[in-house]
Parts: structure tokens; C-alpha cells; sequence
């Protein structure tokens, strides 16, 4: 089955200038099942307000599953005679819904200025049945695959401030992440430390008076809000306050090298026990943690979404402001 492009975008001949979305798509012929396939780039005609092939043939070989989820796969994917990779996340779309709403997004973060903070959206394509997403191929994998033992106190700080960095642009563009851990957490180099923010299958913005209400994220890593706990809540609306709960537990995971809230049990618990931090847990740390860092995460994993600083804010607490050299 062809990916069909060539006539794309769905444009009149008046049109000026590409769609955002549209001026990603590649021109493949690729049915997801074989182990190649052909790509031919093509080039914006202004005048004409079409997309025009350069006349000249890519091919790409398919590699190893790098990862997977509910309804996606994401495999390695290699340019046959440059040798250059990318990821390419390949979508059933009977059980998709949120395309348009993830392809806008990454949109948004593609812009030169933000590609040193959120993977790099490469272009999609696609056939009857199923969407391929190219993106930025990352040799070193996600921070799951860091956390054979914790990291260094200074190292969380830097990826901590790294990955704030990101939910301010975000928050700043009305988007919220809602599926932040370690696993969407992706890595540049470990030395020097740089990390990109990923995976916005479920990140969500908002227009006007829309809200977020849907469940979609994470247990181990979501807020007591979103997991519908209070059942005396007289309103399912949640905030950008979810990403910093979700910040909070991933610091302490990176720090600990055990989750902060292994079961959604554990997650009940605390929220019904008024909020009390299970402060034992930092107690029963080999390494223990700064007063600053403690501080830190229970700032962030407060039950009031209102009472969570901001990305912004949290950016300035003191424990980012100095090197934790005296806990590393």
C-alpha cells in the first residue's frame, strides 16, 4: 500500500504558504510491514502552491523495535546510503484518535528554538491503515535505560533544570505534557549531561475555556486529580500542575533509583492520608538527600494542585541554584 503525498497537501493553487502540519510529510511508499522501503523528498513551489518532487529516489531499511505501546511501535529506522537513523513510530489508526492533536503539538516544539529541549520531529506519512511518525533517533535510549542504580546528585539537578526548561515552553503554549517519567525523558549525552522531553501521544492544549478532564497518563507518575481519587471532587478539570507532581516523582526515582509511588494503592494512601509525606522513604535512602532536595519533591507533590509551583518557579528553588556537591 502506498503512502500516498505527492498530491498533498490539501491546498488551493492560491495557497502561499505550506500548512504546518502538511509541510512535514514525506513522500514513502511503505506498507509497514517490509524490512525497506522508498522515500522521495519534496520541495515547497511557492508560486504554485504544491509540493513538487525532487526527482530522486531515498531508500530506508527497517530496524530493531526500539519501543512500544498500547497501539504503536517504534523502530530504528536507517537511510541506506548516508547511513543516518531515525526512530519511526508507526500508529494503528482504528485505535488513534489524537493524531492531529500530537502532529500540531510537536509543530509547536519544533521550532529551531526549542529543538535543544524536545525531540526533534522529523515528518510523518502514511497509508490506509497506519500513520508513521520520524523523529529524532537517540543512540543512548530514554532515562529508563539509566537507572540501573541512582544518579548523581549534580546530574539530577542539571536534567531536573533541563526538563523544566521544556515544561515552561510548553506551559507557556498551553500544553500540557501528561505522561511524564523517565521513559519520555530522552538522551542526548549523559557527558555533558543533555536530555529532550518526548512522547506527546497524550499531551493536550488548550483553546479558550477548554481543560484537560480525560485520564491518560502514567499511574505510578500521575496526580491523585487526574487518577479521579477524590470522589467528593466536584469537578474533573486539571491543570498544568500536573506535570510538576509528575516531575516530583521522577526526581526522586533518578535520585533513589526506586519509584516514589511503586502502585496506585501507595498513591491512595497518601491522598488519604491528608498528604502526609511517607518521609520514611528518604530515611531508608543508602545516599541520603540534601534538606534543599527533600524540600524539593515535596514541594512539588503536594495534593493541591494550586499549592504546586509553577515550572517557572520551580526552576528557582534553591536547590537548583548550587550544585548538590555536598550529597553527590
Amino acid at each position: 500500500m502506498k503512502a500516498q503525498s505527492g498530491s498533498r497537501p490539501r491546498l488551493g493553487l492560491e495557497a502561499l504558504e505550506p500548512d504546518p502540519v502538511e509541510s512535514y510529510r514525506l513522500n514513502s511508499e511503505y506498507n509497514g510491514s517490509h524490512i525497506r522501503y522508498d522515500e522521495y523528498p519534496l520541495g515547497w513551489e511557492s508560486e504554485k502552491g504544491l509540493w513538487i518532487g525532487w526527482g530522486y529516489r531515498e531508500q530506508w531499511i527497517v530496524g530493531e523495535v526500539l519501543g512500544r505501546g498500547g497501539n504503536s511501535v517504534v523502530r530504528k529506522h536507517q537511510h541506506k546510503k548516508t547511513g543516518r537513523v531515525r526512530a519511526v513510530k508507526t500508529i494503528e489508526k482504528s485505535g488513534y484518535s489524537f493524531h492531529a492533536r500530537e502532529f500540531n503539538i510537536m509543530t509547536i516544539l519544533n521550532k529551531p528554538e526549542h529543538r535543544s529541549r524536545f525531540v526533534e520531529f522529523l515528518g510523518w506519512f502514511e497509508n490506509r491503515d497506519r500513520l508513521f511518525i520520524a523523529m529524532e533517533y537517540f543512540e543512548q535510549g530514554d532515562l529508563r535505560k539509566h537507572l540501573d542504580e541512582p544518579l548523581g546528585k549534580v546530574v539530577v539537578q542539571i536534567i531536573t533544570m533541563q526538563v523544566l526548561n521544556g515544561l515552561q515552553v510548553m506551559h507557556a503554549n498551553n500544553i500540557a505534557h501528561r505522561d511524564l517519567k523517565p521513559d519520555n525523558i530522552f538522551v542526548v549525552s549523559m557527558s555533558p549531561v543533555w536530555v529532550k522531553l518526548g512522547d506527546f501521544g497524550i499531551s493536550k492544549r488548550i483553546h479558550g475555556d477548554t481543560s484537560y478532564r480525560s485520564r491518560v497518563c502514567t499511574d505510578y507518575y500521575a496526580a491523585p486529580e487526574v487518577l479521579g481519587i477524590d470522589t467528593n471532587s466536584e469537578t474533573s478539570i486539571y491543570t498544568n500542575a500536573v506535570d510538576m507532581w509528575s516531575l516530583g516523582c521522577v526526581v526522586y526515582e533518578l535520585l533513589a533509583g526506586e519509584k516514589l509511588f511503586s502502585s496506585l494503592g501507595q498513591i491512595m494512601a497518601f491522598f488519604y492520608n491528608k498528604g502526609k509525606f511517607p518521609e520514611q522513604k528518604f530515611k531508608e535512602l543508602a545516599a541520603p538527600l540534601s534538606d534543599a532536595v527533600e524540600s524539593f519533591i515535596q514541594g512539588l507533590v503536594l495534593l493541591d494542585p494550586d499549592n504546586r509551583p509553577s515550572a517557572v518557579d520551580a526552576a528557582s528553588d534553591a536547590w537548583l541554584q548550587r550544585p548538590d556537591y555536598d550529597h553527590v
